[in-house]
């Protein structure tokens, strides 16, 4: 269960108190993330979220911050994805104010030097060379601009190298000034704490954000594909990494959760069509999984895996087929139980920690503006029926809609072009 607060400057307060743990977590989440970004500035969303750790007026040297999370042996990190950025702490239930003070300290006051900007540019270069390095990462950039083309949604979230490098002090603070307002944030605290004392507290720490609505420009996403489409990133690996699958619902669709189950039902665990077919009949694969994923705009029906490159097209095909069967022959109730039941058990496993609670309210909250709690969530998985999965896979399984991106030894995609057909 979770609680909704709005204060006056637009800020929202959402509190999720929990029994049994002796954690608590804070998170700050920030509507805006690189699909709020333009071609002179993208990458500078998840910039600014390394630039929030340098310091800030009240903690004038990074070490100041580090040295405090340290102390408390707390765990901190920040995350950026195409829609919104996220800055936590998850601590002892008695450190929860020095929480809220240096999340709030970070949020309001970071000073944003451009000798610290010039030096972090060179770190987050490392960051995407890392990426780059490993193809169970890269994969995703490759995939997202398959689908999306030459728009934010399927730009890198790191951004590029050329861009980032010319970036100014200027591009920061205009940048945090026009996202970073009270009506685009939220102020997540989940685990062992007194919620009535709790808001008070946030209203104390996070007084005088501005309450200006955001600067916001997000394109619609819409792209006209009327075949399947392959593409090849070339790169000697050991393996052929495959992604696989379809533009899906956004987050507010109706049919949401029969996606859900639907994509656990294909390769969410191992009793799922993929696994059983890719990985144990095959011997394909070590690693096969299918997942849906929705943003405010968009989504994506997606199942991964990484095979040697003489078994790329047998698993393709296995895919393919896979898509094609559970599309036009209706599952069972018992399989569907199976699923549905599945993911009811990893849903609860995953929210025994403080963390896990904030993510599922903060980041539904921020997509949609209204989460839903555990209950209402598995309602909505316990309504879905054979028909639906049937209904929903034919809509959702066809020509305009189907791509495919590798990363491999392979500098042409027409030899995987073929194995496209529904």
């Amino acid at each position: 269960m979770f609680k909704k607060t709005l204060l006056p400057s637009g800020l929202r307060v959402m509190t999720a108190p929990m029994q049994g743990t002796n954690t608590v977590t804070t998170l700050v989440i920030v509507g805006t993330g690189s699909d709020y970004e333009t071609r002179e500035d993208n990458g500078i969303s998840h910039f600014l979220e390394h630039m929030f750790f340098k310091g800030t007026k009240k903690r004038p040297r990074a070490m100041t911050i580090k040295n405090e999370l340290d102390s408390i042996g707390g765990v901190s990190n920040a995350f950026t994805t195409h829609e919104f950025t996220g800055y936590w702490i998850k601590a002892g239930k008695t450190f929860l104010d020095l929480s809220l003070d240096l999340l709030s300290d970070i949020y309001r006051n970071s000073l944003l030097k451009q000798e610290e900007i010039d030096r972090e540019k060179q770190v987050v270069m490392e960051e995407m060379h890392q990426y780059n390095d490993t193809p169970t990462r890269s994969i995703w950039d490759l995939w997202e601009e398959v689908l999306w083309g030459d728009q934010p949604a399927g730009w890198k979230i790191l951004g590029r190298e050329d861009v980032l490098r010319k970036l100014k002090r200027d591009d920061f603070v205009n940048y945090f000034y026009n996202q970073y307002s009270a009506q685009n944030t939220i102020v997540v605290v989940a685990g062992n704490f007194d919620e009535g004392a709790t808001v008070e507290k946030i209203k104390h720490y996070f007084a005088g954000v501005r309450d200006a609505a955001p600067i916001r420009q997000k394109p619609a996403v819409h792209f006209d594909q009327k075949q399947p489409v392959a593409r090849v990133h070339y790169k000697k690996t050991d393996q052929t990494h495959i992604s696989l699958g379809f533009r899906a619902y956004e987050a507010g669709h109706p049919d949401r959760y029969v996606i859900d189950v639907l994509a656990t039902l294909l390769g969410g665990n191992w009793s799922s069509r993929m696994w059983d077919v890719v990985r144990d009949k095959l011997g394909l694969a070590y690693t096969v999984w299918t997942n849906s994923d929705a943003d405010s705009n968009r989504g994506t029906f997606t199942t991964y895996a990484g095979v040697d490159h003489k078994n790329a097209t047998k698993a393709i095909g296995a895919m393919m087929r896979e898509y094609k069967r559970i599309a036009e022959k209706p599952v069972s109730a018992k399989e569907l139980k199976l699923a549905v039941d599945s993911i009811k058990g990893k849903t609860l496993i995953g929210l025994e920690a403080s963390d896990a609670v904030a993510d599922f309210v903060g980041i539904e909250e921020i997509i949609t503006g209204s989460p839903l709690t555990v209950d209402e969530v598995f309602r909505n998985i316990e309504k879905v029926t054979p028909a639906d999965v049937s209904r929903v896979a034919r809509k959702l399984f066809v020509p305009s809609a189907l791509n495919l991106a590798v990363v491999g030894p392979y500098k042409d995609a027409k030899p995987f072009e073929g194995l496209l057909k529904l």
